[in-house]
């Protein structure tokens, strides 16, 4: 028997990002479900994942067993128990406070997740859970991937229940794919969410989740992490025009003007519509004097508009 590692189980967005798991997107379910919701969401799960299901290979039982073992049961038996739950319940709830209290920007992943954030209300919460849920187990290979977008739903809910309201700023609004349902137009089970959010650039062949922990070391402004994180997904895919642009982004927060417009340049090489490059390079050259130097006023400038000016102000 082959053992998967402890980190084939992890969810790496949403509130698994805070906490060792999130039971709630485990079983598929809102953070407001009751006992009731609990347990017949882990019989479906368990008519889905049993190893005697019929038409799965060896290989896929032994999957279908580990989930249910190392995901499913520990899920099921924390928020089975009223007490346990509650306490879960508040756990979690005070992740989203905690990072309410530290200013931390909330910066979903999955198209789904970043529609909630527009308009986080109860009702459009729990059906959003419903659709995802209606897909998460339906392939063994997507698990993860469904349940990450759980997480995300829930950390969205939870964190505008606690009064978060999401900064519109350019560099990490999410552009709307055409799958995703416009409010006016009913959600289906019979369609699933797309499993991630395409980032608004060309040549793209880094991993999402990444560019978007490098965007909310921006948001920190922590700009020496950030530019470590844009650097290491450069290493992997050298022609990611937003990682460029975010780059530059990083460099002009630490008065590096010369590097902030060489990066700017790359990425419009490889993407000569990247908004955030065309936007801040033209800024560029329009304060930049003829022998190459920013000028006092220039300075003052960078100084009064600050990081929010570069992301997205006029």
């Amino acid at each position: 028997m082959t053992t998967r590692s402890i980190s084939t189980y992890r969810i790496s967005r949403g509130i698994g990002q805070y906490h060792s798991s999130d039971y709630f997107a485990v079983l598929g379910l809102p953070v407001t479900a009751d006992t009731r919701q609990v347990r017949q969401r882990y019989l479906t799960i368990v008519r889905r994942l049993h190893p005697d299901v019929y038409g799965l290979s060896p290989e896929d039982r032994e999957v279908a067993s580990e989930y249910l073992a190392k995901m499913v049961s520990p899920a099921y038996n924390t928020l089975i128990n009223d007490r346990e739950r509650a306490e879960y319940s508040a756990l979690i709830r005070l992740i989203a406070k905690r990072m309410i209290k530290q200013d931390q920007s909330v910066q979903p992943v999955s198209a789904i997740a970043n529609k909630l954030l527009s308009a986080p209300k109860e009702f459009s919460y729990e059906r959003a859970v419903e659709v995802v849920a209606a897909h998460q187990f339906a392939s063994l290979q997507k698990i993860m991937a469904y349940t990450s977008q759980l997480s995300e739903l829930n950390l969205v809910y939870l964190v505008a229940s606690e009064g978060y309201t999401s900064p519109e700023l350019e560099v990490v609004t999410p552009t709307p794919q055409s799958s995703t349902p416009q409010p006016s137009t009913p959600v289906t089970s019979a369609s699933a969410p797309p499993l991630t959010q395409s980032p608004a650039n060309k040549n793209s062949n880094a991993d999402l989740s990444v560019i978007k922990k490098a965007e909310e070391l921006i948001i920190q402004k922590q700009w020496a992490a950030a530019l470590n994180e844009l650097r290491e997904i450069l290493k992997q895919d050298n022609t990611n025009s937003k990682v460029h642009a975010l780059l530059g982004l990083v460099y002009l927060n630490q008065k590096l003007a010369g590097m902030a417009k060489v990066s700017f340049q790359q990425a419009l090489k490889y993407n000569p519509e990247e908004a955030i490059a065309l936007k801040h390079i033209s800024k560029l050259e329009q304060t930049e004097p003829a022998n190459g130097k920013n000028t006092s006023s220039s300075s003052s400038n960078q100084k009064k508009s600050g990081f929010f000016g570069w992301l997205g102000g006029s």
